[in-house]
């Protein structure tokens, strides 16, 4: 809020606290806070009479379905959409980009296919992946291009 973090409100209350002394702070926290109270009842109330008066809620849980009409929103998820592709190449299966660099680094008779992190590996058993996933043909040693007699 405003940029404010929890360092720069210590700072100021500190100051706060030279600039009023000790017998007046207690005096001017305590209307501050009636401020801010006084205020949070007039938008409470302003809410209600904007309710009553237009007959719609102003919740935010109805707001949420609003979200959608986001011509930002709107944009990102049609630019998202993958593209279907024309012509012969429609009938062959793609795969994510992950999953073709993975290819790369199977070697042919591999067991096990290393995912994730350095700090958190994940071990997949390439024999546990669909049959025409291209891992687990890279990694057999009967397909043509492996240098691995089978």
């Amino acid at each position: 809020m405003f940029g404010l973090t929890l360092e720069k409100l210590f700072l100021v209350a500190i100051i706060a606290g030279l600039v009023l002394g000790p017998h007046r702070l207690p005096v001017y926290a305590n209307q501050l806070a009636q401020m801010l109270r006084g205020l949070r009842g007039y938008v409470e109330s302003t809410r209600a009479q904007a309710e009553r008066e237009m007959g719609v809620s102003l919740s935010h849980t109805e707001w949420e379905d609003l979200r959608q009409y986001d011509p930002r929103r709107i944009v990102r998820d049609a630019l998202a959409e993958p593209t279907e592709p024309v012509g012969p190449a429609a009938d062959e299966p793609s795969y994510p980009a992950e999953v073709l660099a993975q290819v790369a680094t199977v070697r042919p008779g591999q067991r096990f296919l290393v995912t994730g992190s350095a700090a958190h590996p994940t071990r997949i058993p390439i024999d546990s992946l669909p049959e025409d996933d291209p891992r687990r043909v890279a990694a057999r040693t009967d397909h043509p291009g492996s240098a691995v007699p089978g």
